[in-house]
């Protein structure tokens, strides 16, 4: 569960890294676009995936 909550944050963090040097640099706009729409994508399903743990956790618990 610290290991998925971790990668949330670290996948958060290079997101707004990159949405940041995607609009300071010469970087093309469509290679930004594909990069965040990657990250927002991989940080949802980690997302999912820690509140589906959660859930199975708090179901063994009963």
């Amino acid at each position: 569960m610290k290991k998925e909550l971790f990668q949330v944050i670290i996948l958060s963090v290079l997101l707004i890294y990159f949405i940041y040097h995607g609009m300071t640099s010469d970087f093309p706009l469509s290679y930004t676009i594909i990069l965040i729409t990657a990250y927002v994508s991989v940080i949802t399903y980690r997302i999912i995936k820690i509140l589906g743990l959660r859930k199975n956790k708090e179901q063994s618990e009963l």
